[in-house]
């Protein structure tokens, strides 16, 4: 009998690699991982996997990115399934904590990089550190979240499809910021009412609608408590906040090889030197889909 983890990526992909470490290795699992080959298809896969013999098991496990986390929360109470959403915006949110960030800055500093030394030097400072990094990528986070929801709307509808590129950043950002991203959202919402009669109907399309939703989002992120909480750390997209720290680090005087893909290889290091069940995460995703193969 084989059993299967179905994940996002390829086989050099980060999604592989922190599963193999977290979970397979960890808990000494005798599971192959197979990715997908995109950020869609895991249920083929895990279809296809499953065809080749009665005996094989197979589970995937895949970003639940804007969705609410009340969905991804359900794949999870039902221990008997096949599909699971991370608990948070994608793996890359697992590497950011702020314990892992510390202890690669510790490890900066013991290599003896100069640069380092003005890098946070306690857990509560490294904290502080990554919400300074997530403050620039709200209103770009917001933005995507109405465009999810919206999407959600135009699929309700049937025939159609909400898609608005995602608009240029400012000049000097790296983030779109409200008045790109509101006027992507009128747009687009403006384009599909004038192919449909239906979709004109839509009140959830109308350009007030769309502002008063974009708003509430925005307010929402921007009350304190999402940041002081670490609730950032779980709803944003951790790969934008991995590329805000790398950036942050080359602007303090590290080589320019220390790019968000390095940053990620690094941090996972670190995140494998440190990681007890239950320790940095509650609840612990990667424990808990461990225990989930184990039934198998």
């Amino acid at each position: 009998m084989a059993v299967y983890l179905v994940c996002e990526g390829f086989l050099s992909g980060l999604d592989r690699r922190v599963l193999g470490a977290l979970v397979i290795q960890f808990h000494n699992l005798t599971v192959l991982i197979e990715p997908a080959g995109s950020r869609t298809g895991h249920g083929a896969v895990r279809a296809y996997l499953e065809s080749r013999s009665p005996r094989d098991g197979a589970i995937s496990v895949e970003d639940r990115d804007y969705r609410p986390a009340g969905v991804a929360n359900a794949t999870w109470a039902n221990r008997a399934g096949r599909s699971f959403l991370w608990r948070r915006h994608q793996i890359e949110n697992y590497l950011l904590h702020a314990r892992i960030v510390l202890e690669l800055f510790n490890d900066f500093r013991a290599a003896g990089a100069a640069w380092a030394n003005v890098l946070p030097a306690t857990e509560p400072d490294a904290s502080v550190l990554l919400q300074s990094l997530a403050l620039p990528l709200f209103e770009d986070h917001a933005a995507q979240v109405v465009r999810h929801e919206l999407v959600q709307v135009i699929n309700a509808a049937g025939g159609l499809s909400f898609g608005p590129q995602t608009p240029a950043p400012p000049a000097g950002a790296h983030a779109c910021g409200y008045a790109q991203w509101l006027a992507a959202l009128h747009q687009e919402a403006a384009r599909l009412c004038q192919t449909s009669g239906t979709v004109a109907k839509l009140p959830d399309l109308q350009p007030a609608a769309i502002t008063a939703r974009y708003d509430a989002h925005l307010a929402q992120v921007q009350n304190p408590v999402f940041l002081t909480s670490g609730n950032y750390l779980i709803e944003m997209k951790g790969k934008d906040l991995l590329a805000a720290l790398s950036r942050h680090l080359v602007g303090l005087g590290a080589p320019a090889l220390l790019n968000q893909a390095t940053v990620a290889d690094e941090l996972l290091r670190m995140l494998e030197r440190i990681y007890q069940p239950s320790l940095v995460y509650q609840p612990d995703d990667f424990a808990e889909l461990a225990d989930i193969l184990r039934q198998y």
